[in-house]
């Protein structure tokens, strides 16, 4: 007689999967490996850890890029009173290059 039961690994997870093909189900040969082994509390815990240092990373781009910005603001304004000081030279006009 055939066998109609076969096992193989899951090509996303790599568990193992058993496919009754005279039936056409499949299923996952051991269901507590098939969620990783953790329970509710670790999930939980873990997620916890992952927020709090996605906010902090979130802060610290956000500190570099209000300095980034301050930086910025503070050079504009330097170009800006060197510019005041140059009154009496003009803009170059790329007409008057010929």
């Amino acid at each position: 007689m055939a066998n109609t039961l076969f096992t193989f690994p899951c090509p996303c997870c790599n568990k193992q999967i058993e496919v009754d093909t005279r039936s056409g189900k499949a299923r996952a040969v051991r269901p507590e490996e098939a969620k990783g082994g953790q329970s509710l509390d670790t999930l939980l815990a873990s997620q916890q850890k992952d927020k709090q240092r996605l906010a902090d990373l979130f802060d610290s781009a956000k500190g570099d890029v209000s300095k980034q910005a301050d930086r910025l603001e503070e050079q504009l304004r330097r170009a800006k009173d060197e510019a005041k000081k140059d009154k009496d030279t003009r803009p170059r006009n790329i007409f008057d290059l010929d």
